[in-house]
């Protein structure tokens, strides 16, 4: 069947959806947030009734504050420290005009659609984000972020948002948000930079002013010892790719002009050297997980290549030994997929 959304004005779903989250909260006492939103695709209910509502309300968003606030008022009797949460998410990311969340209702603002490259305050691309920001900002009395950092359609690929962390968060936090949860790959170990870039968040989650040129070359040395240096130097040309006009989102893919061979040719060169000096075997073991990305980058553009020079190989001895079983948020169909295409490059 067609993917679909409840139809919110019907009053049985209203009956409904309260009664299972009252069940739910009755069960499980130990949350302060229980929520209440879209599935994750399209296909709002297109009903009279609901569009009336959407059309009052100038977004699809009012429709389901429309309705979160309904539970959020049957709860709250008998669960008054409690909230209900819900998104603002893809079609409900635009604010209602009229219609505010009641005080016990967390709106989790999502920036799926953003260019991470850059910062969401200078980007052009992300002009219509902050402006719904700024305007959940004034309609929720409780913003809490959800926001990206990976590329889920390529988790193994190298991806350049290094420089708009620190900024990023700062907005969110000049904008009202009380939490801020960042997703990054959480299917299984080998997203890209994964330990670095967990360990700069949760330093600037703490505290947003955090000097993260320092935080990034205490980890690199400390991470990676003696071959620190190399990964940094990688690090940097990684980062210094990004131009004004060079945006890139939740699924870029390898043929990005970010990407280059001569950039692939350099960050082959600093690896091997990083794994030169390695002189523990727990180091060499961390380097190959961050030259898992440039092995995986040679793979998708040259694949003759990569089988030629050992690339292919070195990426599924590294894959295998560390448990890599993603490659990205489809999971096993595009790892099959992934060594088909390899395979048939041979």
């Amino acid at each position: 069947s067609e993917l679909a959304q409840l139809c919110l004005s019907n009053p049985d779903v209203l009956q409904i959806i309260t009664d299972r989250i009252k069940k739910r909260m009755r069960e499980s006492p130990e949350y302060l947030i229980y929520d209440v939103s879209q599935n994750d695709y399209y296909n709002p209910c297109e009903c009279d009734k609901c569009q009336s509502i959407v059309k009052r309300e100038g977004s699809e968003s009012g429709l389901m504050i429309w309705f979160v606030n309904q539970v959020a008022q049957a709860v709250e009797k008998e669960f008054p420290d409690k909230f209900i949460g819900t998104l603002a998410y893809q079609y409900t990311r635009n604010p209602p005009t009229k219609i505010k969340p009641r005080d016990n209702v967390v709106v989790r603002f999502c920036s799926i659609e953003c260019c991470f490259s850059h910062d969401f305050k200078t980007c052009p691309k992300n002009q219509s984000f902050m402006s719904d920001l700024k305007t959940w900002a004034t309609l929720a009395p409780h913003l809490y972020i959800w926001d990206y950092v990976v590329n889920f359609g390529h988790y193994l690929m190298p991806y350049a948002n290094f420089n708009v962390l620190q900024s990023n968060i700062k907005t969110f936090q000049e904008n009202n948000a009380i939490g801020i949860m960042e997703q990054a790959a959480y299917q299984s170990r080998g997203g890209e930079f994964a330990e670095l870039r967990a360990y700069l968040i949760s330093r600037l989650l703490w505290n947003p002013d955090v000097n993260t040129k320092a935080v990034i070359d205490d980890f690199m040395y400390g991470y990676y010892g003696r071959s620190g240096k190399f990964i940094r130097n990688y690090f940097d040309l990684l980062q210094s790719r990004v131009t004004p006009d060079q945006h890139i989102g939740l699924s870029t893919n390898t043929a990005h002009p970010i990407f280059s061979d001569e950039f692939v040719r350099q960050s082959t060169t600093l690896f091997e050297e990083a794994i030169k000096v390695a002189d523990q075997p727990e180091i060499k073991r961390r380097v190959e997980m961050a030259y898992l990305p440039i092995l995986y980058l040679k793979c998708k553009r040259t694949p003759a290549i990569a089988h030629y020079d050992g690339s292919y190989k070195k990426f599924c001895e590294i894959t295998e030994r560390e448990q890599v079983t993603f490659f990205s948020e489809g999971g096993k169909p595009e790892v099959d997929a992934f060594h088909d295409f390899m395979m048939q490059a041979d």
